[in-house]
Parts: structure tokens; C-alpha cells; sequence
């Protein structure tokens, strides 16, 4: 069976809606066209879960462009000599 490339597909949850907007943004900014679900539950925010759709297509380079901002997030500065 062949995947539809327009299919929606989650590539990220997260319980911080701040968080998925950012990386919602981040990735219209890399052309890929993005949706949220469950970002506005009631203001129950940080108790719901937020995921972000994308279509099948481009699920993979939306995951790495996920990872490319979580790993820069959490890398430690380097000193400049």
C-alpha cells in the first residue's frame, strides 16, 4: 500500500502550546505548511497535549528540522577565542 503523500501525520506533541506555536512557525518558515491540535483546550495549557500535523510528505524533513532546533536549544555555547 502506498502512503498519501497528503495524509496528516503528527510529528511532534508537546504540552507546552508556546512551545508549538514556535515550532509551527519555524516550520512555515521552512516552507512547510503545519497545523495544531489540541492548542486551545479550555486554557487548560500545559495539561493538554498539543500536536503538530503536517502532511505525510513532508513529515521526515519536518522531524528533522524539529531536531535540528531542539539539538541548537539545548547545545551549550562555545567559547570564541
Amino acid at each position: 500500500m502506498t502512503e498519501d503523500v497528503n495524509e496528516v501525520e503528527v510529528v511532534y506533541t508537546t504540552n507546552d502550546v508556546y512551545e508549538a506555536e514556535i515550532i509551527r512557525n519555524q516550520l512555515h518558515d521552512g516552507g512547510i505548511k503545519c497545523e495544531l491540535d489540541g492548542d486551545s483546550q479550555g486554557g487548560f495549557t500545559e495539561i493538554v497535549e498539543t500536536k503538530l500535523l503536517v502532511r505525510a510528505g513532508d513529515a521526515d524533513r519536518a522531524r528533522q528540522l524539529i531536531e535540528r532546533r531542539m539539538t541548537d536549544k539545548f547545545e551549550q555555547p562555545r567559547d570564541e577565542v
